[in-house]
């Protein structure tokens, strides 16, 4: 009965056009109070039980350090850099926007961050550069799905204080996929580049090179301070995300593109999308414990077992379920959905924690790119100017891509075990 009400309400709610968030939460107070005996204190018990981490206190601080690094410059100098180092090839710029992004992946940890980052300074240049604007719009929104894989990860942050699992392992763990998967992507940029109206810019000299590259390196920077003091023991990812802000802020100052309206601005943003990320969590949560708390994680698991007993043939269903849950909701809110339903199959198949949750992580994000939800990729059509259907042809092979490259890591062990597995003992 709970679980009826709870898809019924819920699938109403979605319908008149109420936001996610308040979809999930209030379709899950209807199921607790119209289809168990339990008292409706449980729901405000289980909203601040979900809210209640010092883990996640470093979202909003991963989230404004973001900010503070985007407005003091930081990006600014990642694309010179890129664009210095990888702009002669044909289809350099492509390349320079994969670079950057993967570059801004160790900064921000966020999908959408870094793609109104980079995009808003790489998709027009592509575009005045004669590269067809579903081509700009196809690489710009598939290199930022690196940013929740590449350390840090704000969406690592949250899958661990869920699981319990470190997130200094994750963090680790999500190196070595994320750098794969952007090398695929600039090899595929560099095969479609024919077709894509890429042409070469001309090469720098070494001293041009060398002024991109020492005005990169306080950017280049920010990534060994945060996941090397992490592993070091010096400080939690919380306080990494801390030191995260302050040292954006310096910069900031330092080369005078902040000011005190500036940096208020920047925090007014950095709460709004905090509160938006945490009201998800919330509501997310308590659906998931009345998914939890009327059998169906139990359930889905029997389903599974009955369906096959074999580890990888599960895998590959969990795969396309994630994928298609992807596709209608937002990562960090189907993240927190899947998770609890997800502990148990785990535990029975016996796969790797850190090795699933990668690829649980990479699986979600796909959603960035396909419809009907594709926030990355609607995203990049606003910034080019196109229209999001007629980018599809271009973004399949990257789409494509990111599917092999994620059914990788969870098939071979090695691309998450190895670097914790070195690092950490």
């Amino acid at each position: 009965m709970m679980i009826f009400i709870l898809f019924a309400t819920f699938a109403a709610f979605l319908v008149v056009g109420l936001p996610l968030a308040f979809a999930m939460g209030l379709s899950a107070i209807a199921a607790i109070s119209l289809g168990s005996g339990q008292s409706l204190f449980i729901v405000p018990q289980r909203i601040y039980a979900s809210l209640d981490s010092f883990a996640l206190l470093a979202v909003p601080l991963f989230i404004l350090a973001g900010e503070l690094m985007n407005s003091g410059g930081i990006t600014e100098r990642i694309v010179r850099f890129s664009r210095s180092a990888m702009g002669h090839f044909k289809g350099g710029l492509a390349q320079a926007n994969i670079l950057s992004n993967m570059f801004m992946a160790a900064l921000s940890g966020s999908s959408l961050a870094d793609l109104s980052a980079i995009g808003s300074m790489m998709i027009p240049a592509m575009v005045r550069e004669g590269y067809k604007k579903a081509f700009a719009v196809a690489v710009t929104s598939c290199a930022a799905l690196m940013a929740p894989i590449i350390p840090p990860s704000v969406i690592a942050v949250i899958y661990g204080s869920i699981t319990g699992i470190s997130i200094g392992s994750l963090f680790l763990a999500g190196a070595i996929p994320g750098i794969m998967a952007g090398i695929g992507i600039m090899i595929l940029s560099r095969v479609m580049a024919g077709k894509s109206g890429a042409k070469a810019m001309p090469r720098e000299s070494w001293s041009q090179f060398g002024k991109a590259g020492l005005s990169a390196m306080p950017a280049m920077a920010v990534p060994v301070i945060i996941v090397g003091g992490i592993l070091s023991g010096i400080f939690t990812p919380t306080e990494a995300g801390a030191v995260a802000v302050a040292y954006a802020l310096v910069f900031g100052i330092v080369t005078r593109r902040h000011n005190a309206g500036g940096v208020y601005s920047l925090l007014i943003s950095a709460g709004v999308t905090t509160s938006s990320a945490l009201l998800t969590l919330a509501g997310a949560s308590l659906f998931s414990y009345v998914l939890v708390a009327s059998g169906f994680a139990q359930a889905t698991l029997d389903l599974l077992v009955a369906a096959t007993d074999n580890p990888s043939m599960a895998l590959l269903l969990i795969f396309f379920v994630l994928l298609v849950l992807g596709m209608f909701v937002e990562t960090v809110s189907a993240l927190i959905l899947v998770t609890p339903i997800l502990i148990p199959i785990v535990a029975h198949y016996g796969f790797n924690d850190i090795q699933f949750g990668i690829f649980t992580l990479m699986t979600l994000v796909l959603g960035g790119l396909t419809p009907p939800v594709g926030i990355l990729a609607m995203v990049a059509c606003r910034i080019a100017g196109i229209e999001y259907g007629k980018t599809f042809g271009m973004l399949t092979p990257f789409i494509l891509w990111w599917a092999a490259a994620t059914l990788l890591v969870g098939y071979v062990p090695f691309l998450t075990t190895w670097l914790p597995s070195m690092v950490l003992n």
